[in-house]
């Protein structure tokens, strides 16, 4: 039986394990070990990883970065939330005009949550942050609500 890792994504999708093991010395075993445990608790594969002590926080954020590449995944705003440094790479006037807020950094990503496809705007928003950048969906509350929190209008 083939198990997956990740979030129920399917196609060439890279797995967090995949990638994980890419960063930080995870044996074979370590990855069925993190699947077995995945499979009894319904959480996430970084969350377990992280919890073991097999990784740091910003693997698993430069791993899901990698994952994000395609731009589909959406994500809950109000469950991962903002990280106040990544937020504070961009003017509110640029994360304003583009609709976008930056949620992680990672090596020389930075991972940003749009709802209206700001993709169209990945050269210039690289260049101002001097890292490439990975976009993710929102919800457009969602994110009106964290522009609105990081960036307040006034």
């Amino acid at each position: 039986m083939k198990r997956s890792q990740g979030n129920g994504h399917s196609g060439t999708r890279p797995r967090m394990g995949e990638l994980l093991s890419k960063m930080v010395p995870l044996s074979g075993h370590d990855v069925e070990e993190i699947l077995q445990e995945q499979s009894a608790t319904r959480r996430r594969f970084g969350e377990i990883a992280l919890a073991w002590g097999l990784c740091r926080p910003e693997h698993v954020w430069d791993a899901w970065c990698q994952q994000s590449a395609d731009g589909t995944e959406t994500v809950d705003l109000d469950r991962i939330g903002v990280d106040s440094q990544a937020a504070a790479m961009l003017p509110a006037a640029v994360a304003r005009e583009h609709h976008v807020i930056p949620l992680r950094i990672a090596n020389d990503a930075v991972l940003l949550a749009t709802a209206n496809g700001a993709m169209e705007h990945s050269d210039e928003l690289a260049a101002l942050l001097h890292r490439r950048v990975t976009f993710v969906h929102a919800d457009m509350k969602q994110l009106e609500k964290m522009l609105d929190r990081y960036y307040p209008r006034g």
